[in-house]
């Protein structure tokens, strides 16, 4: 093992009370995360020393998985298998302590301070549920804290993902959006959609509106898409024709690399993660026309039907997500997705979902609307959720006050009747 990974693993022994466990197996993984820089996990599989032999790859009850940080050498996950928690020596709390102290523990750990970065989302009868916050104000993307206890009480489950913004991170200023102003946007927003309904065999018209941000200063309104990805994802929604007509099919799929895992060697070294990379112009035209090449060769008969929705960043690939250029209101539609070399921009492999939508080609046409647009607002309005939420900013590197604008509910386009969306 390398020098480096060998402190890392001695001293993990060492924190979390490992001295009756050994060291089984260990990977290298790259952070896929676009809201977290360049990070790697050094993860660790820590057997009892006591294991009787078990099946290859397989971990028996009670083996530790650890995942650290490689670069902060921070704690990101610590779970025991099945819930053992054979530690002679227990250094972690445990349920009796109470959230308080669990809330303590989780702030010597993790170095971040309850209220301020972080809040109580949950408490439940085997532990807690904690958010990023920015002074008890959500922050998105979301960032999450999972301490969970086994049925004696003891830990048997730890786990941070997301960002947890620093104080130079916040644009503190408060909140000013009203309903007068909310509200034009809101209705701006709202769409009519089609939802398959299976038991019924039909589908159901429904007014109702999307996840999204709005700005404190009013100036933008952020796609929950856009909010996620970050940079790494681009709306692009350029209509796909050619002159020419088919060209021969000489395409042939490559098979494509999900793993996260990297050499030591590699993570080491550093290199910038790609997934967080920003969508340049010249990716966009190099990415479209592939994109284009791609659709004369297996879509030959397709000139002038999609468009380029969107680009974004995934696992090291660029993925063109393609749609129908003219759409129904269903909320399934048919979606190319097109997995391209980061370099060459060349297509490596696709995705073509047509085969849901055969799932659903039974089932009868929803009912003309009888309400407009402005009348299911009013039924809605009531229902709609208006909060503060702190949103990342790549351009700046800072988190920007905003409302998040959210709706569990949906309107009957031919009943007027407003429904559960979960329901459904």
């Amino acid at each position: 093992m390398n020098e480096a990974l060998q402190e890392l693993a001695e001293a993990c022994q060492k924190d979390f009370g490992l001295e009756n466990y050994y060291l089984k197996r260990y990977n290298i993984f790259r952070e896929d995360n676009p809201t977290i820089d360049n990070d790697y996990l050094f993860s660790m599989e820590w057997f009892p020393k006591d294991t009787q032999e078990v099946e290859e790859d397989l971990n028996p009850p009670g083996t530790a998985v650890v995942e650290i940080e490689l670069h902060s050498k921070k704690l990101r996950h610590f779970s025991f298998v099945q819930g053992v928690n054979l530690v002679e020596d227990q250094i972690f709390p445990q349920l009796k302590d109470g959230s308080e102290t669990v809330i303590e523990w989780v702030e010597e750990l993790t170095g971040l301070e309850f209220g301020r970065q972080f809040q109580l989302a949950e408490e439940t009868d085997d532990g807690i549920h904690l958010l990023a916050a920015a002074d008890n104000i959500p922050v998105f993307p979301v960032g999450t804290i999972d301490v969970t206890f086994n049925e004696d009480g003891l830990l048997s489950h730890f786990s941070k993902d997301g960002s947890f913004p620093g104080e130079d991170q916040i644009k503190w200023e408060p909140f000013a959006l009203t309903s007068a102003i909310v509200d034009p946007i809101i209705l701006d927003q709202m769409q009519l959609l089609e939802i398959p309904l299976e038991e019924q065999e039909r589908w159901l018209a429904v007014y109702g509106t999307t996840t999204t941000f709005i700005t404190n200063d009013q100036q933008k309104v952020i796609p929950y898409e856009k909010a996620e990805m970050r940079d790494s994802y681009s709306v692009i929604d350029k209509n796909i024709d050619w002159e020419n007509g088919s060209v021969e099919d000489t395409f042939e799929a490559i098979d494509i690399d999900l793993s996260d895992e990297v050499s030591i060697e590699e993570a080491l070294a550093g290199p910038p993660n790609k997934n967080t990379q920003p969508i340049t112009s010249g990716d966009k035209e190099k990415s479209f026309q592939a994109v284009q090449s791609f659709l004369q060769q297996k879509y030959p008969d397709d000139n002038n039907k999609w468009k380029l929705h969107t680009l974004s960043r995934e696992r090291g690939y660029i993925i063109a997500e393609l749609r129908p250029k003219v759409q129904d209101k269903k909320v399934i539609q048919q979606k190319l997705s097109l997995f391209l070399d980061a370099t060459t921009y060349t297509v490596l492999n696709f995705t073509d979902n047509h085969f849901i939508l055969e799932m659903f080609s039974h089932l009868e046409e929803a009912e003309s609307p009888n309400l407009t647009k402005d009348e299911a607002f009013e039924k809605l309005h009531n229902h709609i959720e208006v909060s503060p939420v702190y949103v990342y900013d790549p351009v700046s590197a800072t988190y920007q006050l905003c409302g998040k604008v959210d709706c569990s509910y949906g309107v009957d386009a031919a009943t007027g009747e407003v429904i559960l969306l979960d329901e459904l």
